[in-house]
């Protein structure tokens, strides 16, 4: 005999799960509910939830995205617009784009919605696109900080951080102390360069929770005799880029530095000489600091020690082909859990212009990543999740060929010529117009000419493996 699906007491087992914070235990109830009814907006987002506090974003995404593809056409424009700010939220900004659009169809006037489908298009890639959108919501209201916020935000990305800073200041006058707002100017100044004002607001990001080890949080006490945890925070490509930093608290006369890193990376900070436990099983210190606070806390300002490259080291070095064809390593995607992936990771169709050059054997460093075409020159060795095993596999190339992840960090860290693919407007810590960073001597900067405009970095990339490699 078939069961019925009850859906009051299959919801009520979510809710009590998600009470007990038993969060995929939750999602996975919800998600029951879902497939029976799929079209429900209200049920996704309740998915959504779930799986966004156990820390899933890929399924927090495809949850939006399965309800998103059953109930655009009919449901209510207060629905889909809640829709879409989920999707926009969980990365997946086309289709958040496409709902806005929805609703500012029903709705022209609304200066929410209007700032909403702004956001979205800018997010997607097309702040040219966005910015008229947004001179419209502005036409109808001025007043509302949110839209002030979006504006900066557009401006940010068509790299008019003037305009940026214009904008957040009347979102600011508005509405003071927004921590959404000051994280927005910290980014925009430190596209600019970093500064100690842009460390100062980097600290509205959300901090990691404190250890639960009694230690307090550091601030620029004195450290002489005393202890300090460095905690890990977002993901490990900050981690390998932060750490360089660890060598000033030795210098301020810490008696030991202790580093909490993901699992993975522990024996490869151990090789490269700190002091490193995984993450949740912290040491009992004096002190602890976000490794992320670092350049605030220690007032580093300007001064991010590019010069001390390389402090990540894989305990090996192999000599690099003195003649002959070059291997470089390849990364074209990035981490599918990223909020900007759509505009971070390269464009697949153009990698042949890259494995068919004749000079180069290529390597692919790409974890859960498979490239579809079949090219003999893309040599597929197991990628594991350790990362000790992929510095020495860095160690024994030439080079890197990569977008904006943990292995440009890493290589970057290491010394090891690389080469960043960056979209038009990147991530702030790459700046703006400049083929160098001060963070990765050994670097070289590739970026794109036009927003989603990857074909513009193949020439300036060949150029530069010629010059480098030549």
């Amino acid at each position: 005999m078939i069961v019925p699906f009850d859906v009051e007491s299959t919801l009520a087992a979510g809710l009590s799960a998600l009470e007990g914070e038993r969060f995929t235990e939750a999602a996975d109830a919800f998600a029951r509910v879902q497939q029976e009814m799929p079209q429900e907006i209200a049920v996704a987002l309740m998915v959504a939830n779930a799986w966004h506090l156990s820390g899933d974003a890929v399924a927090e995404r495809e949850a939006l995205l399965h309800t998103y593809r059953a109930s655009i056409d009919d449901a209510d424009d207060a629905s889909v617009y809640q829709l879409g700010a989920a999707l926009l939220d969980a990365g997946a900004p086309t289709e958040a784009r496409r709902c806005f659009e929805r609703v500012v169809r029903h709705r022209p006037k609304d200066p929410a919605a209007l700032g909403a489908l702004a956001g979205a298009t800018r997010a997607e890639g097309d702040p040219h696109k966005a910015w008229p959108i947004m001179q419209r919501a502005m036409a109808l209201t001025s007043k509302q900080p949110a839209l002030l916020l979006t504006a900066a935000q557009i401006r940010h990305a068509l790299g008019d951080l003037t305009r940026a800073r214009y904008w957040l200041d009347r979102a600011e006058a508005i509405r003071p102390e927004h921590s959404p707002t000051r994280l927005q100017r910290a980014l925009t100044s430190l596209l600019g360069g970093p500064t100690a004002a842009g460390w100062a607001d980097f600290e509205h990001r959300g901090l990691p929770t404190p250890p639960s080890t009694g230690a307090s949080p550091w601030h620029g006490e004195p450290l002489t005799g005393q202890t300090i945890l460095v905690t890990s925070e977002q993901g490990q490509g900050d981690n390998f880029q932060f750490i360089r930093f660890v060598s000033n608290l030795v210098a301020r006369g810490a008696k030991r530095v202790v580093v909490e890193c993901h699992p993975g990376a522990l024996s490869l900070f151990i090789a490269s000489g700190f002091d490193a436990v995984p993450k949740g099983q912290a040491s009992v210190t004096d002190w602890y600091v976000p490794m992320l606070s670092l350049p605030y806390r220690l007032d580093i300002g300007a001064d991010i020690a590019g010069a001390r490259v390389p402090y990540l080291h894989a305990g090996v070095r192999l000599a690099p082909n003195s003649a002959g064809q070059r291997r470089l390593g390849l990364v074209w995607q990035g981490n599918p859990a990223f909020l900007a992936t759509t505009l971070r990771d390269f464009d697949q169709t153009l990698l042949p212009q890259l494995l068919s050059l004749p000079e180069i054997e290529w390597v692919s460093l790409q974890y859960g990543a498979t490239y579809t075409a079949d090219h003999h020159r893309l040599k597929k060795p197991e990628m594991l999740s350790n990362w000790l095993d992929t510095a020495r596999m860095l160690a024994s190339l030439d080079g890197v060929v990569t977008v904006d992840t943990g292995i440009a960090h890493l290589a970057g860290g290491m010394g090891i010529p690389t080469f960043i693919l960056l979209p038009f407007t990147p991530d702030w810590r790459w700046s703006l117009g400049t083929e160098t960073t001060l963070w990765y001597p050994s670097a070289r900067l590739i970026r794109q000419r036009a927003p989603r405009d990857w074909a513009s970095t193949i020439a300036p990339l060949l150029a530069a493996l010629h010059s480098a490699f030549a």
